[in-house]
């Protein structure tokens, strides 16, 4: 090792700056001139100084040796110990003067100590004595007056009769014991009959007041029973009231032989019993409540005063055990007066032996002390003056040795500095450096050497490369080191600011005895520290790998990338993760963790405590604890055997995967899937789910605006439900897959039954969603609050009540129940186990299948719908109403060909080709189903006319196509497309005569349209129908002007059809007939213009009579009669124009009026051609 690497300084580390610690008089004017290197030196550690590094003291103290020389010194330390010799002589001859004095004055003061210590006795006794004595004769004379004569002789006297009194005052104590034992016994039996009557007094006037159960409240709540009845009864709007007033009229029908018209009158009957005793059970229950309560309070009121009896007669025995107690303690103070008597008579025989011996013993001391005091005195004096002597040499010798030590420090300061601080110099390899107590090294490259820095030794700004070494051990320091390529070993030491590089290492270790600490710490990436047994790092910035093993302590690290391990009994607090990975392991806990990207990862054994998650992963696996967790962004992954407690989640997701546990979760925004075991979880946002095998107790807080999905299978039994939410049921696990165990996951079925069970429900406006179950069952212990049930569809599939509260239901609460083309399978609602619950549908009646339903709750708790029987559904109504549009259309378009036909009559059936424009309006009133029905079509035709020997006969074809769209009372609607193909033939004959007849196949296609509040549906069907018409009449002429009487017949029939709606309704019909009769008239006039134009108006009337009674329809496998039987009138008005012999026009306007159609107008727009 070569010399010049060696320092030997003293230079410690300073707090302030020096010009702060020097007076300026010292810096200006030192006794040595400062050589350049020493200045040097003092700027480096002032720029220390000013970074806190080096302390007050140790700067003071490097300055004087820089400004003071040490010949100076020397001749101060020559004068002070010449005058410290002289000082030393002085104070061995007062010592010795002291020495002799204080044993004589010692001999002289323990003897008069002594004595003087004997005569404060003496005297203390004899004051003792003499105060005993007066105070016990004192005593005496209190009860017998005793005068100074022969005092001792009477004492005795009373003394000898002490055997006698004590007697007497046992007796008397005892039969005082007896009678206070007595009156105790009796006071606590009446403390307990006071109770007593106070508890009777209390449970009469809570049997009177009670807000609940009291006769008060009872009373009011029986007048207000009976006033509400009797308000009911005269209020003719009033539920009953309307009831009665329907009973009343159909009470004579109760023994109708016609079915429909008793059930009804029943029905009305059943109504009003029902509203009766819906305002009487109220007074019959309040009467009974109030009648038990007159009852117990009849009770309470015999048991108290028999209670008051007792308290009476033991009132008089304690009365009596006083008086006898009194006496008793008379008694016995008396006797221990006397007792006390004799006491005292002794106390003053004993006193006045002992104050005479006091006297006597004082005379002898006070004696003794006088002689003793005069040569104590004398003494004094010479120890006084020798003590004098002596301390002044003390404290001149103490002054002269704390002036000599300071020098010795001041010297061995100065021997200890030297001037010339190495700097800046290179450790190549082979080479070392070791820097021992009060050593520094300030700027050492290091570069492949070794820098050994032992206790208290210090190293600024080392440069650390080609693979060098720095050891720090026991206390030492490193300041600013640059780990390029090398290690810092730092054992028991303490670094600052130390950078770690891509290829630098940091190990930290410290023992049981003494910790090593790193501080301020930066590790790139490829860099690694390695903190292991009490070892203590803090605002550590990392890039590269840590490790903490052994007890590690880290506080404020930031990762921002690389990895950063805990291992056995490791602590991280306040770490920030901004990237890389963190990974907590057995044993190791990291508190006060802030992750913003990367990962973080608990292993098993590990624990976290208050962690705040805002992006990236946090992932707890099987044996690792979370406590205290809040989750702003990321993801948070609770895995199996792993435990979360008190977690928040503000946003992104927390997944508690199965058999994992979490305690007092929150979820205000994000997402959470919880498939394992959780306890108490307050919703107040964003979506949770709970999967098939989540397993929750205690307290679901669910506030308004959040959502919560439960699977079927997840265990909720145990679980108390405040809702204001939104919770929705789901059968299968297809949503949550991602809160399950890889292992775990499986394809969802779709079971069967799905039971979901809750302990105590409580809903504050919440919604409970059962829409998505199959059969589903929702069963808890209690309902209470208000809020909706969305049941959906579901009782067309469910067999049982979807709800069942097995305990008591209070509150309001609706049902969402959507409309349904298929008749229920079930109609139990919901089930209670009593209560006063008020349930109603969301959008009032409901239409399932045919009928439209309302709720009806019954006394046993059961909610269900029963149906209004008197109602069909918009569907059923529409597709009533399209079955009856196809006889209609057929008489629509065989008007068209009517016309022809009625011209033809007129015209002498010449042969041609002709068209039509048919508009027509249907108000249509069918036994099942009413509708409004508008037709627009047109019809082509064809005929050829052959004459006969009496006649002419006239044979044509004929093809249509017509659109009809309907809308119902049900606000349903449908559309009906035709299309159709025929034939007719008209003989007239020359007497006027003429017979016509047609037939007729028509195409349907009809589509329906059903919209209504609670069910929207669709569908189509396409069918054939075929008709015939037959019509006879004759033309009466004269002149210009005719007249036709005719009789007519059709019939029509469509073939089967069969219709499905998308709401599941489906229809049936085998077919659908029409035969109509007719009896009519036309009349016209004919006349030719100027022009040459003939032109013929006319008028017609008839009478229409529908014969076919007996339509059936069947839908949901219920029979519908859609007859359209009944009569009508008809009336109408037309104009048939020849423009040219060939060309022609007309038109014809018609109004009809019946039992069950009525045609507000109907219209035919014709153009013919003759050939």
């Amino acid at each position: 090792m070569k010399s010049r690497h060696h320092l030997n300084t003293r230079l410690l580390p300073l707090s302030i700056l020096i010009s702060a610690l020097i007076p300026a008089a010292v810096l200006a004017a030192p006794s040595v001139a400062i050589p350049p290197p020493v200045q040097d030196l003092i700027n480096q550690v002032q720029s220390y100084a000013n970074a806190h590094v080096i302390s007050p003291e140790q700067a003071e103290t490097l300055i004087k040796r820089l400004t003071v020389t040490p010949e100076k010194l020397k001749e101060e330390e020559a004068r002070v110990k010449q005058e410290l010799a002289a000082v030393e002589k002085k104070q061995k001859e007062a010592n010795t003067e002291i020495i002799t004095t204080s044993i004589e004055k010692d001999q002289f003061n323990k003897a008069l100590n002594n004595k003087q210590k004997a005569k404060l006795v003496a005297e203390a006794v004899l004051i003792n004595t003499n105060n005993r004595q007066n105070e016990a004769i004192k005593a005496v004379n209190e009860n017998w007056s005793l005068s100074t004569d022969n005092l001792s002789t009477k004492l005795i006297t009373m003394v000898n009769r002490e055997s006698e009194i004590q007697t007497a005052l046992d007796e008397r104590t005892k039969r005082l014991e007896t009678a206070n034992a007595q009156q105790q016994e009796q006071e606590k039996k009446l403390q307990q009959l006071g109770d007593d009557i106070q508890e009777k007094q209390s449970k009469i006037a809570d049997a009177t007041t009670n807000k609940t159960s009291g006769t008060i409240a009872l009373q009011n709540k029986l007048s207000q029973a009976q006033k509400k009845l009797t308000t009911d009864q005269k209020n003719p709007k009033s539920a009953l009231k309307l009831a009665e007033t329907e009973h009343n009229k159909t009470q004579k029908d109760l023994n109708s032989p016609i079915k429909k018209t008793q059930s009804q009158a029943i029905q009305n009957e059943n109504t009003y019993k029902a509203a009766l005793k819906a305002l009487q059970d109220p007074i019959d229950e309040a009467e009974k409540q109030l009648t038990a309560a007159h009852k117990r309070i009849d009770t309470l009121g015999n048991e108290q005063a028999d209670l008051y009896e007792q308290q009476s007669a033991s009132y008089a025995l304690i009365d009596n055990l006083k008086n006898e107690v009194k006496q008793a303690k008379k008694a016995q103070q008396q006797a221990e007066k006397a007792v006390k008597i004799i006491q005292n008579a002794k106390l003053a025989q004993q006193a006045m032996a002992e104050t005479t011996a006091a006297e006597k013993l004082l005379q002898e001391v006070e004696q003794k002390i006088t002689t003793i005091a005069v040569i104590a005195q004398e003494a004094e004096a010479k120890l006084t003056a020798a003590q004098r002597a002596k301390a002044d040499a003390e404290l001149q010798l103490a002054d002269k040795m704390e002036q000599l030590a300071n020098i010795n420090l001041d010297l061995t300061a100065l021997n200890n500095l030297d001037p010339k601080v190495i700097s800046q110099q290179t450790l190549a390899k082979g080479e070392a450096q070791p820097v021992a107590d009060g050593e520094l090294a300030m700027a050492i490259k290091v570069a492949g050497g070794e820098q050994n820095v032992t206790t208290g030794g210090v190293v600024l700004a080392s440069v650390v490369t080609e693979d060098g070494v720095v050891n720090l051990s026991d206390n030492a320091l490193a300041h600013d080191s640059q780990l390029i390529n090398g290690t810092l070993n730092n054992t028991r030491a303490h670094d600052v600011n130390t950078q770690v590089g891509a290829q630098g290492k940091l190990l930290i270790n410290g023992t049981q005895e003494a910790a090593a600490t790193s501080e301020g710490a930066t590790v790139a990436a490829g860099g690694s520290v390695t903190a292991g047994t009490n070892a203590l790092v803090t605002k550590m910035v990392s890039a590269g790998t840590v490790t903490g093993n052994d007890g590690a302590l880290f506080t404020e690290t930031t990762l921002n990338d690389g990895q950063f391990s805990l291992n056995n009994g490791a602590i991280a607090k306040n770490t920030k993760v901004n990237g890389g990975q963190f990974n907590v392991n057995e044993g190791a806990t990291a508190k006060d963790t802030e992750v913003s990207a990367g990962a973080v990862t608990g292993n098993d054994g590990a624990l976290f405590t208050e962690t705040t998650l805002n992006d990236g992963q946090f992932s707890l696996n099987n044996g690792a604890i979370a406590q205290n967790t809040k989750v702003n962004g990321g993801q948070f992954n609770v895995n199996e055997g792993a435990i979360a407690e008190g977690v928040t989640v503000k946003g992104g997701e927390f997944n508690l995967r199965a058999r994992a546990q979490a305690m007092k979760l929150t979820i205000e925004h994000g997402e959470a899937q919880i498939a394992g075991t959780l306890t108490d979880v307050t919703l107040r946002g964003g979506n949770t789910t709970l999967a098939s095998t989540a397993d929750v107790a205690g307290t679901i807080h669910s506030i308004s605006g959040s959502a919560l999905k439960v699977y079927q299978g997840a265990h909720t039994a145990q679980a108390d439900l405040n809702l204001a939410g939104r919770v929705v049921l789901f059968a299968d696990d297809v949503a949550p897959m991602a809160a399950l165990p890889s292992r775990a996951v499986r394809a969802a079925d779709n079971r069967l039954s799905a039971p979901f069970t809750f302990r105590r429900v409580n809903m504050s406006g919440g919604t409970l969603d059962l829409r998505n179950v199959k059969n589903a069952q929702l069963v808890m212990d209690s309902l209470a609050g208000n809020g909706t049930f969305k049941l959906g569809s579901m009782l067309q599939q469910d067999t049982s009540a979807p709800v069942n509260v097995t305990g008591n239901a209070d509150g309001d609460f609706t049902l969402q129940i959507d409309g349904s083309g298929i008749d229920p399978t079930n109609l139990n609602v919901i089930s209670t186990g009593g209560g006063d619950a008020r349930f109603t549908l969301t959008d009032g009646p409901i239409g399932l299948g045919n009928r439209v339903y309302n709720l009806v709750k019954d006394a046993s708790g059961k909610v269900t719908l029963v149906a209004n029987e008197s109602t069909v559904t918009p569907g059923t109504a529409s597709i009533l109403a399209v079955a009856n549009t196809t006889p209609v259309i057929f008489n629509a378009e065989l008007s068209s060909v009517q016309q022809r036909l009625d011209k033809q009559s007129t015209e002498a059936n010449e042969s041609g080709i002709w068209g039509t424009y048919l508009h027509n309006n249907f108000a249509v009133k069918g036994r099942a189903a009413n509708f409004d029905q508008t037709l627009n079509g047109i019809t082509l035709g064809g005929d050829k006319a052959t004459a006969l020997t009496d006649g002419v006969l006239s044979v044509g074809g004929v093809a249509s196509a017509s659109t009809s769209s309907i809308k119902t009372d049900y606000q349903s609607k449908g559309n009906v497309d035709s299309h159709s193909f025929g034939a007719y033939a008209q003989y007239l004959a020359n007497n006027g005569g003429y017979v016509n007849g047609v037939v007729k196949a028509n195409k349907f296609n009809q589509d329906i349209h059903v919209t209504s509040a609670d069910n929207s549906a669709s569908g189509n069907t396409n069918f054939s129908g075929m008709g015939v018409a037959v019509k006879a009449g004759k033309h009466i002429n004269h002149n210009h002007l005719y007249v036709s009487p005719y009789v007519a017949m059709s019939a029509f029939s469509s073939g089967k059809s069969a219709v499905k709606l998308s709401n599941g309704m489906v229809a049936q019909s085998s077919s659908t007939r029409s035969m109509i009769g007719t009896l009519g008239v036309n009349a016209g006039y004919r006349f030719v213009l100027k022009n040459g134009v003939e032109m013929k108006p006319y008028v017609s009337a008839s009478v229409d009579h529908e014969f076919a009674a007996n339509n059936k329809f069947r839908v949901n496998q219920e029979m519908f009669d859609n007859n359209l039987n009944g009569t009508r009138v008809n009336t109408g008005a037309g104009l048939n124009v020849n423009i040219t012999p060939n060309l022609s026009v007309g038109s014809e306007v018609k109004l009809s009026s019946g039992k069950n159609i009525k045609t507000p107008v109907t219209v035919n727009l014709n153009v013919g051609y003759r050939f």
